[in-house]
């Protein structure tokens, strides 16, 4: 398939978008022929999930029985917080953004808390426990917002310390590191994975957790006899098919990150940026404040997120769109420094 210019070029009403996190050239032209044609699609619906689950699988070097299909993550977080409510609290390990988690949570059960340490790492040692032993443990790798990886010693660790770990691999498609492989070695493992970000399918949310086959069973049984919405499978069938230039405009996302690391790094009013291994980049204000930057950013059309957590002060995230794009945020902060 071919293209010149994204599907979303994160303009909305004139504005830039820096603050969204889907991959502004998905989906591919693939999903949308698909779709237009769904009707003219004959093949039931459990049969198209078997062909997606034996191609998800084989990416993830796994039989096809380690994959659990859901409508997005929320349900498979649905699913998991049924399964394991009673069976213990859930660890989530902030500053992360787990919003599909913390919807299901807010109805009841408990959560606790472990503060990442410097560098934002999980803290772990053979020595000192963090989570109780019948957690559920949930870490994203990448993480939101600070696009930092999960050490691989911390999450051996932490199955070892937790009941169930459940690895939040929703941004990973940016980087060739899984942990899928943690699933086959470790019995409490699952991988949840998705493409309703890097392959822009949020209107057709799909999501698929790695598990051995027990996990699976258990994680089926909790989300109930529900299949998933047609209109979804055909679309990440379709955007399989079109794989080798979705992984083209990953690698063009990636590259647009890299870039827009050195130019901020460049920047007085900035700290250096944290090293990122997804498709946008958290750093803070060394002048000014994000109360001061941040409304002349939006008067100027140009939105970027500011995470709302205690533990990253005067942080903004932003994500990587195009040269332009970051041109754009590059000149619009030097002017507004020239006001402080």
């Amino acid at each position: 398939m071919t293209r010149l210019l994204p599907h979303n070029p994160y303009r909305a009403s004139g504005g830039l978008r820096l603050d969204t996190l889907v991959n502004p050239y998905a989906p591919t032209d693939a999903v949308g022929e698909a779709l237009a044609d769904i009707e003219l699609n004959t093949t039931p619906d459990d049969l198209i999930a078997i062909d997606l689950r034996r191609r998800l699988a084989a990416m993830s070097g796994v039989d096809e029985r380690w994959i659990v299909l859901g409508n997005g993550i929320d349900e498979l977080y649905a699913g998991i917080v049924r399964w394991r409510l009673d069976a213990g609290p859930i660890a989530v390990f902030p500053p992360t953004y787990l919003d599909d988690l913390q919807r299901v949570l807010d109805m009841r059960g408990t959560i606790h808390v472990a503060a990442r340490t410097e560098g934002f790492h999980l803290g772990l040692s053979t020595t000192h426990r963090r989570v109780p032993e019948d957690a559920t443990s949930v870490v994203m790798s990448p993480n939101d917002p600070t696009g930092t990886l999960v050490d691989l010693h911390d999450l051996v660790r932490l199955s070892r310390q937790s009941s169930l770990v459940v690895v939040d691999e929703r941004h990973a498609a940016y980087t060739p590191r899984t942990t899928a492989h943690l699933a086959r070695e470790f019995e409490n493992v699952i991988v949840l994975q998705s493409m309703e970000w890097w392959a822009g399918l949020m209107d057709y949310p799909i999501a698929w957790a790695v598990c051995p086959p027990s996990l699976g069973d258990h994680l089926r049984d909790a989300m109930g006899a529900g299949t998933v919405d047609r209109a979804a499978l055909i679309a990440a069938q379709a955007t399989l098919d079109d794989w080798v230039w979705l992984r083209g405009t990953l690698r063009r996302v990636t590259m647009e990150k890299g870039r827009l690391f050195r130019q901020l790094r460049k920047l007085n009013m900035l700290h250096t940026p944290y090293l990122s291994w997804s498709n946008f980049v958290l750093t803070t204000f060394a002048r000014g404040s994000v109360e001061f930057f941040v409304p002349r950013l939006e008067d100027r059309g140009i939105r970027v997120f500011v995470p709302d957590q205690d533990i990253l002060p005067g942080a903004i995230r932003v994500s990587a769109v195009s040269a332009e794009a970051t041109e754009e945020l590059k000149r619009a902060l030097i002017e507004i420094a020239l006001e402080l």
